[in-house]
């Protein structure tokens, strides 16, 4: 993981804070569709707060392809996903390296406070395993 302080610090209704995401596989398998999977728990805000009742936060994957930011999931709860609703992802070769660009923003009116955003790397042609998991810090203020 790469940000600009080594954390997202965003503000709320500002502008969105890039990252990117290095995949490095070693030498023992291929994989076919290896997901880059994002969540974090729900902000409770601080005293003041009104939050409104979207999720807070919009996460963008940027598409090489075309050239455009697209949206990505990014899944707010206080418990895991279960692995086998993760479909997609991309090939990464044995002893390939794959660069992943990524931005995040708080809306005006979600909730402020500190929690990480998990990023799991799952390898959806198993049985939904996950090959790892980062935690990346972050605040909203």
């Amino acid at each position: 993981m790469d940000t600009r302080r080594g954390r997202l610090a965003l503000v709320r209704g500002g502008a969105a804070q890039e990252f990117t995401v290095t995949l490095r596989n070693g030498n023992s398998a291929d994989y076919r569709h290896l997901l880059v999977a994002f969540q974090m728990e729900a902000l409770v805000g601080e005293p003041g707060d009104r939050p409104g009742s979207g999720p807070g936060f919009l996460l963008e994957r940027f598409d090489r392809a075309s050239g455009a930011w697209r949206p990505a999931e990014l899944r707010i709860a206080n418990d895991a996903g279960p692995l086998s609703l993760f479909t997609g992802g991309g090939p990464l070769a044995r002893e390939a390296v794959r660069v992943e660009r990524y931005r995040m923003r708080a809306t005006a009116d979600g909730p402020t406070g500190s929690t990480p955003v998990v990023v799991s790397f799952v390898d959806t042609d198993t049985d939904r395993e996950v090959a790892a998991h980062v935690l990346l810090g972050h605040s909203t203020g």
